[in-house]
């Protein structure tokens, strides 16, 4: 059972299922929770809880951490700061299915970052995989509307949505580069602090400009479950999995977002499917191809 439990692959699936609501309370509390308000008390929430589980092996690491320091800070910028504010920005414009259905393209981007910034040839194969995730991201974003595809008129909701998806991928492919014997909850407690420090001035910008939160019970328990679900959870056993089998393999199991999150958009928002949500079979193909060629493969090693 514990050898079950900590299997990498079942973990990826867990933290797929906690993150899959992260759109949908953030679609739900729109008019509510401002995007930066709502970011930057996620992670304050955050915080709170992973100090007392962080704040010993932060303290035993610190060297290690101070040494890749350009590493954390940038970590802690796209993957804290940076990656969910886009979300929680998009989902003012655009429906949580469908930005569930554009983050499922995470694969083919990290595969796309990996080829980019670590020089990797990329194969025919991975080539097509490619081009097929980005025509079904397109054919959701358009709306399958081929006047919006000639105008470039897209949805600004599913743009922000889908800048969000490179923060991950980098993300993803940054923790690679990180000493392996970095503990998991030392790391990220170092992220969420640099994170909430580079939201602070957002939050309190947009507070300024007369963005106002609504108290409710609902909303509080949205961001309890934000901060200690979608952060604290997700990010330690995302760590985690991305240790074990690598990035590209671990951002595979990001396809379970559209389906987790679209359900739970289904049910809990009554929304509806699309016959342009059809694009993301392009964005499966686009997985399939681009992360089993054999230099995928290799790069996740």
């Amino acid at each position: 059972m514990i050898a079950f439990l900590v299997n990498p692959y079942v973990i990826l699936t867990l933290v797929m299922l906690a993150g899959a609501a992260n759109a949908v309370v953030a679609r739900a509390t729109v008019g509510e929770m401002p995007p930066f308000a709502l970011s930057f008390w996620r992670w304050v929430t955050a915080l709170i809880i992973l100090f007392p589980i962080g704040a010993r092996a932060f303290f035993l690491q610190r060297r290690e951490l101070m040494a890749q320091w350009r590493i954390v800070v940038t970590l802690g910028a796209i993957a804290v700061a940076a990656f969910n504010t886009l979300i929680y920005l998009g989902v003012q414009h655009t429906t949580a299915l469908n930005a569930s259905l554009v983050l499922s393209v995470i694969p083919v981007a990290t595969v796309a970052l990996s080829w980019l910034l670590l020089r990797e040839r990329a194969s025919p194969r991975m080539i097509v995989g490619l081009v097929a995730g980005l025509i079904g991201v397109v054919v959701i974003i358009g709306r399958g509307d081929l006047d919006l595809l000639r105008t470039l008129d897209f949805n600004s909701g599913d743009l922000l949505v889908f800048a969000s998806i490179f923060c991950w991928a980098g993300y993803s492919i940054l923790l690679g580069r990180l000493p392996k014997g970095i503990r998991p909850e030392g790391l990220l407690l170092a992220m969420v602090i640099i994170g909430v420090v580079l939201l602070a001035p957002f939050y309190a910008w947009e507070a300024a400009a007369g963005a106002r939160m609504v108290i409710s019970v609902p909303n509080i328990l949205g961001v309890l479950y934000l901060g200690a679900f979608s952060s604290v959870f997700a990010y330690i056993f995302w760590n985690y999995g991305v240790s074990k089998v690598g990035a590209n393999v671990a951002s595979q199991f990001t396809y379970l977002n559209p389906a987790f999150g679209g359900s739970l958009a289904i049910l809990l928002l009554g929304e509806s499917l699309q016959l342009y949500h059809a694009g993301v079979l392009l964005i499966f193909i686009g997985i399939y191809l681009s992360t089993t060629s054999k230099r995928a493969a290799a790069a996740s090693r």
